[in-house]
């Protein structure tokens, strides 16, 4: 059983490997599309990898599943909380893949057990339903990445801009220089604001806008200083420069925090690292160590007990930890 275990364990980080290998893949084959439309492309070799035939059929399998989804009202209220990733171009597509990524799942789960001649239903349920949620997981972590890559560098962009507004720029210019001076998502993002002003859209909701995407508080403070404008008619460039020293004051008070927090947070990932160490340790010295317990109910009780203090350990230390500034 333990073996069993291990054995589907690795399998599952394979294919979630592969998965990502295949998602990254589809993401760079989107990426040339858009390139090849500016480009001339050589005639020198017009051979079709096997890589090219497996992300085809994919699109293939993915279009039909879309359309199936398409007449479900229920998926379509669905797909409408992916909506808010601005760099997916169909969010009826992104469930379609998280069907696709269960099924490999159901595939990967059954050619295992039929090579270790130990099918159970429950497993079988239990690993579909982890690769259905695979790519929300992903999504996630990966918004909340390019969320702290913004929030890291909107200081950076509220210098640049009242820089540019001592200099006589206006707010439309001011903006642009953010958009070419500094790379990454905070690029991207003053780039979508500039157009919303250059379709008519006021300061204010321009950056609200920006705000219901990213939903970084630092913008919501933003967002009530250019509200004194309409209402006082106040100086753009006090108002910036009143934004910009609070962030500044900000910005070294959290790095004041984190400088005396840091020994913490070494202990807290350590203790997290080290159930999950010590049991992966068991399990490849003696594979059948914890055979017992999952041959038990009251072994099985155990086992969800204490994955349920770690999940609370976990979520009750990171709420000691997190300072809201």
């Amino acid at each position: 059983m333990g073996a069993m275990f291990v054995f589907q364990i690795i399998f599952l980080v394979i294919l979630i490997l592969v998965i990502f290998a295949i998602i990254r893949v589809s993401t760079s084959l989107k990426h040339n599309d858009r390139i090849n439309k500016y480009t001339i492309n050589k005639l020198n070799n017009t051979r079709v990898t096997i890589g090219d035939k497996v992300v085809s059929v994919y699109y293939r399998f993915r279009e039909r599943i879309v359309r199936f989804l398409e007449k479900s009202v229920y998926f379509k209220k669905k797909e409408k909380r992916y909506e808010k990733f601005d760099y997916i171009d169909n969010p009826m597509n992104i469930i379609a893949t998280k069907f696709c990524i269960a099924i490999l799942f159901f595939i990967g789960y059954f050619i295992s057990s039929i090579y270790k001649s130990n099918f159970n239903f429950a497993f079988m349920l239990l690993f579909m339903i982890i690769g259905y949620f695979v790519l929300d997981i992903y999504l996630y972590f990966n918004q909340k990445i390019r969320n702290k890559h913004i929030e890291a560098d909107l200081l950076k962009a509220i210098m640049i801009m009242n820089n540019a507004f001592k200099s006589g720029y206006n707010i439309i210019q001011g903006i642009d220089v953010v958009s070419k001076d500094l790379n990454g998502p905070i690029s991207e993002e003053f780039s979508k604001i500039s157009s919303d002003l250059n379709y008519g859209l006021e300061i204010k909701d321009a950056f609200e806008r920006f705000y219901d995407r990213v939903n970084i508080p630092d913008a919501r403070y933003i967002i009530s200083s250019l509200s004194l404008i309409n209402i006082t008619g106040g100086n753009l460039v006090g108002i910036f420069d009143s934004i910009e020293k609070s962030f500044t004051n900000k910005k070294r008070i959290k790095d004041e925090l984190n400088s005396m927090t840091s020994s913490s947070k070494l202990v807290f990932y350590i203790l997290l690292i080290m159930p999950v160490l010590i049991v992966s340790l068991l399990l490849l010295l003696s594979p059948d160590y914890y055979s017992p317990l999952f041959k038990n109910p009251f072994g099985i009780f155990i086992i969800l007990f204490s994955l349920i203090l770690y999940v609370g350990y976990i979520f009750i230390i990171r709420k000691i930890l997190k300072v809201d500034l």
